[in-house]
């Protein structure tokens, strides 16, 4: 798998330190960085203020040079727009690498502020920026690409940072198994929170649901040499639920399913129906109203699904489990 590159902002006042830049981009290229200095594009106003932000936001680490001019104002902050975006890069948590120029370097004219004003706010913004863990102060351009080179690698192995991969460099087979163990993930904690708002909802049923040694008369028929032949068969809620939640061991089963069940355990056959239609709908309820069991939709499958909730388990668990003599 191909390693990551990592975006890299270049701050700084422009025309003064052309070369500089230049220098630290082709050291970025070297070190499988994407360089994304704002060339030819200085902020002047809010508005291109915004669109570096934005460039800013997509980047790994940010690249302040510093050299003897404080750049352009923003009239309604005070602030340098190079100070802006460092102040930005800071808030947005990216790792910021510091180079300032070391005050006896003597540089042109034309490449050092001569307004008092500007030169006051430079030296504040220098001492803060300095601050920074990765800060250096260099006096020629070989010393300033020389500890950039050694920085950026240093931030790369000690600062972990998303960077950027090509999606053709991903294993397809990896990412599908990934995507299907997050799906399974999804849908047990759905199943659980269904759950859970179940037993919730049952806490306010009232009390006098039935469930103990209440009898349940079951009405059915069958065809004997083509003659529809009319019967009944006693049992209790209690014996129906163990059939039921027995047949859900950490399943999830139809109304056909549970009829299965029931004809097969209860009855020891299956080849009759229910006279009333709507039987294990009411039976389904009932055991829903007690919160023992809950119902959840697939639109995959368009039907209808019953589970234990955790007090059916315990329920069902009570009734089957063998126990010890003795131990309760």
């Amino acid at each position: 798998m191909a390693e990551k590159k990592y975006q890299v902002f270049i701050s700084s006042t422009y025309s003064d330190l052309i070369e500089e830049r230049r220098k630290i981009l082709n050291i970025l290229l070297m070190a499988d960085c994407i360089p994304s200095g704002m060339e030819a594009f200085v902020a002047t106003d809010d508005e291109q203020f915004e669109v570096i932000k934005r460039v800013i936001d997509l980047c790994d680490y940010y690249i302040l040079i510093i050299g003897k001019r404080y750049g352009s104002v923003n009239p309604k902050t005070g602030f340098s727009y190079t100070e802006m975006e460092y102040e930005y890069a800071r808030e947005k948590g990216i790792p910021v690498l510091v180079f300032a120029i070391d005050d006896s370097a003597v540089l042109p004219e034309e490449k050092v502020d001569q307004d008092t004003g500007k030169i006051e706010k430079l030296g504040l913004f220098r001492e803060k920026a300095l601050t920074n863990r990765l800060a250096s102060i260099w006096k020629t351009n070989d010393e300033l690409t020389g500890q950039l080179a050694i920085a950026i690698m240093r931030a790369k192995s000690e600062i972990s940072r998303p960077g950027w991969q090509r999606a053709v460099d991903y294993d397809e087979a990896s990412l599908r198994r990934e995507v299907m163990d997050l799906q399974t993930q999804k849908n047990d904690l759905e199943s659980k929170l269904l759950n859970a708002n179940n037993v919730i909802a049952s806490l306010t049923t009232q009390n006098n649901v039935a469930f103990d040694d209440c009898e349940i008369r079951i009405d059915y028929y069958y065809y004997d040499r083509n003659f529809m032949q009319n019967r009944s068969k006693s049992t209790t809620l209690p014996q129906i639920f163990s059939v039921i939640a027995t047949e859900m061991m950490d399943v999830l089963i139809t109304e056909s399913g549970i009829s299965t069940a029931i004809k097969n355990q209860i009855f020891k056959g299956s080849d009759f129906y229910f006279t009333d239609h709507q039987f294990l709908k009411r039976i389904m309820n009932q055991f829903k109203a007690l919160g023992l069991v809950y119902s959840t939709w697939s639109n995959e499958k368009s039907t209808l699904f019953w589970g234990l909730t955790i007090k059916g388990q315990k329920v069902r668990d009570d009734m089957i489990l063998i126990r010890n003599k003795g131990k309760g």
